[in-house]
């Protein structure tokens, strides 16, 4: 029988995959995952076409960022800008294999390290819709084996999550699964809006010129 802290989790899982993830990668398409909703999204591009100044990425694809017009958004100064869907799986697709890969859950990777997050560590850029979708549910499907074979005393162990710059206090191992969970959940209900607003868009066109 799971312990609570397990059985939370999973059942977490189990609610964010049928109301929120279900809705956010079945039959996504390239068109949806790259649409842009207004001007000025940030999305994933080929270097050369970034036009962001901090982009993250290694290779040819990179995903937009401004880090500058970050931190004036939380003073109050800027706008943060609109993502694609495209942007919001680079960002999110990674973390549940990632989060697999955590010491706490028998892999060999520190929540102090940051390895969870796009922003710290180098996460892959996607380039298509399937290559996303299906990096995100193999994702997924680790993590749900990974918890069941798990335990309250793992899930209690005590372990740093990453800060900006350095690492925060001690939390509780499970506390750090519970944030991964939601990060994943809100922005797949980005996703799912994005793609409400992408069958509606002729629409929404119309309505503005009037």
């Amino acid at each position: 029988m799971a312990g609570k802290r397990v059985d939370t989790l999973l059942n977490t899982m189990l609610f964010i995959e049928m109301f929120t993830l279900n809705r956010a990668w079945t039959d996504l398409t390239d068109d949806e995952f790259f649409w842009e909703p207004v001007p000025g999204s940030w999305s994933v591009r080929r270097r050369s076409e970034s036009r962001t100044p901090t982009p993250f990425g290694t290779g040819e694809w990179v995903a937009d960022f401004d880090g500058s017009l970050l931190g004036r958004a939380a003073e109050g100064e800027a706008t943060e800008p609109l993502t694609t869907i495209a942007w919001l799986m680079w960002h999110m697709g990674s973390m549940p294999s990632r989060t697999v890969e955590l010491d706490f859950l028998a892999g060999t990777r520190s929540a102090e390290s940051g390895w969870p997050s796009p922003y710290l560590t180098d996460h892959p850029v996607f380039t298509s819709a399937d290559e996303a979708v299906q990096a995100m549910r193999t994702g997924w499907r680790a993590l749900d084996h990974a918890l069941q074979v798990s335990t309250d005393e793992h899930l209690e162990r005590r372990t740093r999550f990453w800060g900006f710059p350095d690492p925060g206090p001690r939390v509780a191992a499970y506390q750090v699964v519970a944030l991964l969970l939601n990060e994943i959940s809100h922005h797949g209900a980005q996703v799912c809006m994005l793609r409400d607003l992408y069958r509606v868009r002729g629409k929404l066109a119309q309505f503005s010129d009037r």
